[in-house]
Order: C-alpha cells, then sequence, then structure tokens
C-alpha cells in the first residue's frame, strides 16, 4: 500500500516550495554521494496534471505553500525521470458536532465536549514516541495545519527515499515533528522525531534495504 509520513510544524512558518525542492535535492545528492554514486540527482516541483493530456507545470519558485496545496516532486537520475512523491498541505481536522455527541453519550471517555466545537483536534502526547514537552505539544496544537507526503503503492527505490527527504525538509524549515501511521518507517520509535534526528537513520536504512543499483 501507499505510506504516507506526516509532518507537524510548530511555527506558522509557511517556506517556500523552492526551499523545500532545492533542501531536498541536496539531501539526496549528499546520500548518493557518501555512498559513492556517482550519479547526479535533480528534484522538480510541479503540479499534479488533472487530464492525461495536460501538460506538465512546474512550480514558480517565487511560490510559497499555501493550505489546500498538492504537488508532485519528481526525481531524476542523471537526468532521467524515476518517478516521484506527492507532498501535500492541508487544514487539520477540528472538533465537529459528532465528536461532541460522542463526549457526551460515552460521559467524556470519547470525543470532545462542547467548549472544544470548532478547534483543531488535539494531537495527544501519547500518539508519538518520542517524548515531547508540553511546550513542544501546544505549539503543534496551535497550527491548524499539517503536511503529508506519500509514495505510491510498490514505487520505485528513487520516491521511496526521496520522499523521506521532503518530510524531513519540511520539517526543518518550520520546526516540525515527523511521524507515520501507515507503516513508512520500517522500524519502531521515530514518531516524533525532529529533523534532524530522523536524518540520522532514514538514508542508510533504505539504501540498506535498495542497494545502490537502482541509482545508478
Amino acid at each position: 500500500m501507499s505510506t504516507t509520513i506526516d509532518v507537524y510544524p510548530t511555527t506558522d512558518y509557511l517556506p517556500l516550495v523552492e526551499e523545500t525542492r532545492s533542501r531536498t535535492q541536496e539531501l539526496y545528492q549528499r546520500l548518493l554521494d557518501r555512498y559513492g554514486i556517482h550519479s547526479t540527482v535533480e528534484v522538480k516541483a510541479f503540479y499534479p496534471c488533472k487530464t492525461a493530456d495536460e501538460e506538465i507545470r512546474y512550480v514558480d519558485p517565487a511560490t510559497r505553500w499555501k493550505v489546500e496545496m498538492d504537488l508532485g516532486f519528481a526525481y531524476l537520475i542523471n537526468g532521467q525521470w524515476r518517478s516521484s512523491s506527492w507532498p501535500s498541505l492541508w487544514t487539520r481536522d477540528r472538533v465537529d458536532q459528532s465528536w461532541v455527541d460522542n463526549y457526551e453519550r460515552t460521559n467524556g471517555e470519547y470525543g470532545y465536549p462542547a467548549s472544544m466545537l470548532g478547534e483543531v483536534i488535539p494531537i495527544e502526547a501519547d500518539e508519538f514516541d518520542m517524548p515531547l514537552t508540553v511546550e513542544e505539544l501546544r505549539l503543534i496544537n496551535a497550527q491548524d495545519h499539517s503536511w503529508y507526503e506519500y509514495r505510491n503503492f510498490a514505487g520505485p527505490a528513487v520516491p521511496s527515499i526521496g520522499y523521506g527527504f521532503v518530510a524531513a525538509a519540511l520539517a526543518e524549515e518550520t520546526d516540525g515533528r515527523l511521524a507515520s501511521t501507515d507503516g513508512a518507517f520500517d522500524s519502531d520509535g521515530h514518531n516524533g522525531e525532529t529533523a534532524e534526528q530522523f536524518l540520522t537513520w532514514w538514508g542508510d536504512e533504505q539504501m540498506a534495504f535498495y542497494g545502490k543499483a537502482p541509482f545508478q
């Protein structure tokens, strides 16, 4: 199945798409260089096509991320396209009447009180593996948006590594935390990591799985 990496920002900064694209490319090239892979990676940000015959439109470098924006990030190795991943920025879910009804029906065991109607559904500390302070959780829950970055089911190696670098770049730019609830991480214990923590293992773990051949 497709797997997704979520990025929960702790600031309201919305970076330029170019910031994310260029940092993703830099992180990817560093990985290839470190493994002695003499290939050049290029990342391009584009708008998903709505029809099969629509011409690809690349994102202008002056474009800033905005809520309800979904993009494609194409990965080229030595000038050849090797598939894409799909980062998006969306509004987080809010408490609606059904949550309030559940709260009242279960005497507060499930759902949220009427006083929270319309507020962003909060993320709790136990949803992460990493310990977050009360202040860090407050900052995450003060944001009304989050990113998710996914790769397609049975996707090739190149975007399967790249989508993690996209998520890491976004987390760097927004002082965010990374998490996955659908198996994007092969091992447990990584939900709630900073970009710095995530980057200590992501590239190496993926290279150990895929090997060097797909990147040459």
